[in-house]
């Protein structure tokens, strides 16, 4: 592949000043990284892209040195980064902070050094066919990300709220905020339904598989009974049929206990577990996956996401 002149120092500079600006949580900037190079392991392993020991911006010097090294082949990355971060606007995700708006004013300020240098190299990057189509898809799904994280904004407030409601407004609330959770992350959310006498708080899709949803925000941790009742409701129900429960205040351990290793077709989040995910501590269909599949192989019916993004 033939390569643009090389990438001058000062637009290297604004650009890892403005990657530390624009991203607040250690996390959010590992996820931001990831989607720009595609994965790709070159540019990604061996940093400590969360762990409390590495500074932030440590991690952002690593990653940008490895694509400047990388020039000859893989300068297409590059350009596209540079001119992506130059391309920011708003910064939702630094209004997950404490004291917002000097983060945010000073995001801007490292995002405007950086476009100022830019526009020579977004025209190159422009002006090669192939990667202008796929400049054009990052840019598309870096909206997308932000429109997702302005969402997830919006729905954490909700949430937030609905502790000061009566219990029965609370539970209305709540499945109405699960339903909208659901769209936000493509589940094809159902909203709740009556059917031979029995109550269904909604349901989704997701991989192949329906799920039923049964939403409890109610004191005390739900117990044995409330699981055995839903249970039964699932497998009445197709074999392609699960149940997902979401008991905001938890689970007493009897009943998680006893409907583990029972080929249950069931699977549990509680409150923790619908925080972290409007928090974006974890996405939504990753959550399902790795419940879903601890189901399968171990038959527990309850994998928290705090277990899961403590490496347990």
């Amino acid at each position: 592949m033939a390569t643009v002149q090389r990438i001058s120092a000062n637009a290297i500079s604004a650009l890892k000043d403005a990657l530390t600006a624009a991203f607040w949580f250690k996390r959010d900037l590992y996820g931001y990284a990831k989607a720009a190079v595609g994965g790709e392991p070159l540019f990604l392993a061996g940093i400590e892209w969360t762990s409390p020991d590495q500074y932030k911006r440590d991690s952002v010097n690593l990653f940008v040195d490895r694509l400047v090294r990388a020039q000859d082949e893989h300068q297409d990355l590059l350009l596209a980064l540079l001119v992506d971060v130059a391309a920011m606007e708003d910064f939702p995700q630094l209004q997950r902070v404490d004291d917002p708006e000097p983060k945010i004013a000073a995001a801007r300020a490292a995002v405007a050094r950086l476009r100022a240098v830019v526009q020579p190299y977004e025209q190159a990057l422009m002006e090669r066919q192939a990667t202008r189509e796929r400049f054009e898809v990052s840019r598309t799904a870096a909206k997308e990300r932000r429109a997702t994280t302005e969402r997830l904004l919006e729905l954490k407030a909700r949430y937030l709220e609905m502790m000061a409601l009566p219990a029965q407004a609370r539970g209305f609330a709540l499945e109405k905020l699960l339903h909208d959770t659901f769209e936000a992350f493509d589940l094809d959310p159902k909203a709740s339904f009556r059917v031979a006498g029995e109550q269904i708080d909604g349901g989704l899709t997701f991989g192949g598989e329906y799920f039923l949803l049964e939403a409890k925000w109610q004191q005390q941790p739900t117990a044995r009974d409330d699981l055995d009742v839903f249970s039964a409701k699932v497998r009445r129900r197709g074999e392609n049929t699960l149940g997902l429960v979401i008991a905001i205040n938890g689970f007493e351990p009897s009943a998680v206990e006893i409907h583990s290793g029972n080929r249950s077709p069931i699977v549990l989040m509680d409150g923790g577990d619908l925080y972290a995910v409007l928090d974006e501590r974890i996405d939504l269909n990753d959550l399902l996956r790795r419940k879903r599949r601890e189901t399968s192989m171990t038959g527990r019916v309850l994998l928290t996401a705090a277990a899961i993004l403590g490496g347990h």
